[in-house]
């Protein structure tokens, strides 16, 4: 969701799920299987388990695609052309 005043996303933790499955929190942020657990292991993104299943917690996830820095796309890139 883009609010009316920046075209930044705004994503507050209180609009994410409680939590994800890891493909759910996958398919939520575009982020890797592999990125998920590198930011799990910086102590960036908080995961839980029940029995054998591993959830990850929406706000944490929210927080950190928040987080996450804007991408430079159009005028800003040289192509090397």
């Amino acid at each position: 969701m883009l609010s009316a005043s920046s075209t930044q996303p705004s994503i507050k933790p209180a609009e994410a799920r409680a939590g994800f499955t890891i493909s759910g929190a996958v398919a939520w942020s575009g982020l890797s299987r592999s990125a998920l657990y590198r930011e799990a292991g910086a102590g960036r993104l908080l995961f839980r388990k029940c029995g054998r299943t591993t959830i990850v917690d929406g706000a944490s996830l929210a927080a950190l695609v928040a987080s996450l820095p804007a991408a430079s796309i159009g005028a800003e890139r040289s192509r090397g052309v």
